[in-house]
């Protein structure tokens, strides 16, 4: 077998194994493509093919104007043998993404829906997972076995005399990036759950001198709307809101700004975040408490408020007897493990019969109450309204202690 049929062989059980297409040039002719049911039309665009083989590192990759990226592997023998891969994304290819490629790729109308289709198919892939792949390609290709940080080699030089540029105009002018403190002021807001806080503060240009992170205003202000929201969450999940839920909101903002090309809107929709994560903050029954074997313990709680846990499930989960882990935590937290469970279902209750249309059977089943009538009575203990009052009218009720918490 030529090596050739070699490289041929190799980009087949690749696509194989990863569903992403390769294709085998002899310089700038395609020898080969995987797939080899695809048309013409998803073909690698000339202007990606001929920057990469430019290169003359053994690995190559680039991104598109509109984010999804290509790499390449140049063979050290024969000469002018190339293997590409290509094209990926970080997640599944968008309306928005085809609407780019049509030009791109100069797709007739005639073929777009098998266009459509074929890259449909590709898996969600990170620049990370992907370069890894391209290293093993060029490890079994060149027998070279290289680094992640190999390729990843950023312009530091060039980024150096950004900075010292950037730092000179900025004294220059007395403008200096004060955003870490205005950063700081709001994640303080939202881990105390201080929604009056963040009401009260001022988010002017003339208040925030933030730097520059992208090209365009509008981008600017969905960088930074990424950024914001990254911290938020992760500012929300330290004072104890369910990962998943914290997760699941800012996936639900992240995708809705991407979607939102209005400045003003996007303004709004970055404050009603910070008030949503504070808000979340603020429902959160988890006390404060530093101790890792506490919070592990008031995590599983809060994840499980659909199962019928009890005291010896948390304290088995947490690695100790029923009696000592009970003692344990009515010493450090002030009350006791059953009280939290039971104030857990209960807050959770409260988002069901706000959010919801499901009866109150199907709420105090799902919640794990012994029966409708116990859902009701500790309800009403805890809130001081019935279930049916607070759907009709779910304003703040009383959040204070259990009386058997106090």
């Amino acid at each position: 077998m030529n090596r050739i049929d070699d490289l041929k062989t190799l980009c087949q059980m690749f696509y194989q194994d990863t569903n992403i297409p390769f294709y085998l040039y002899q310089n700038t002719e395609l020898l080969f493509a995987f797939p080899d049911t695809q048309l013409a039309c998803v073909y690698p665009p000339a202007r990606y093919r001929d920057a990469l083989f430019e290169n003359a590192e053994a690995i190559s990759y680039l991104f598109t104007d509109y984010g999804i990226l290509y790499a390449s592997v140049h063979a050290s023998t024969p000469p002018g043998l190339w293997i590409l891969a290509g094209p990926v994304n970080h997640i599944p290819f968008t309306d928005s993404d085809f609407h780019h490629m049509y030009a791109d790729y100069i797709v007739a109308q005639e073929d777009r829906a098998f266009f459509q289709g074929f890259f449909q198919f590709i898996p969600p892939v990170s620049l990370t997972s992907f370069l890894t792949k391209m290293l093993l390609v060029n490890y079994i290709v060149n027998h070279k076995k290289l680094e992640l940080s190999d390729i990843l080699k950023p312009d530091s030089g060039e980024i150096s005399a950004q900075h010292v540029e950037k730092t000179y105009e900025q004294k220059e002018t007395f403008t200096h990036n004060n955003s870490y403190e205005v950063e700081s002021l709001i994640l303080h807001y939202i881990e105390t759950g201080n929604i009056d806080g963040l009401k009260n503060m001022t988010f002017t240009d003339a208040v925030i001198q933030a730097g520059v992170v992208a090209p365009t205003q509008l981008r600017q202000i969905k960088n930074t709307f990424i950024v914001m929201t990254t911290l938020a969450t992760r500012s929300a999940i330290k004072s104890g809101v369910d990962t998943d839920t914290a997760f699941q909101i800012s996936d639900l903002y992240i995708r809705t700004a991407e979607q939102t090309n209005d400045p003003a809107t996007l303004n709004a929709l970055s404050f009603q975040m910070l008030l949503d994560f504070a808000g979340k903050v603020q429902e959160c029954f988890l006390p404060g408490t530093s101790d890792e074997l506490l919070l592990r313990a008031l995590r599983f709680v809060q994840q499980n408020t659909n199962r019928p846990i009890t005291v010896s499930d948390v304290a088995e989960y947490v690695g100790f007897s029923r009696s000592y882990f009970s003692t344990y935590f009515k010493e450090q937290m002030g009350f006791s493990l059953s009280a939290y469970i039971l104030r857990c279902r209960l807050e959770e209750s409260r988002q069901l019969l706000q959010f919801t249309d499901k009866p109150l059977s199907v709420i105090s089943s799902y919640l794990c109450f012994s029966s409708q009538s116990h859902f009701q009575t500790a309800f009403k203990k805890q809130y001081k309204i019935t279930p049916l009052q607070y759907r009709k009218n779910p304003a703040p009720h009383g959040k204070d202690l259990l009386p058997e918490e106090r």
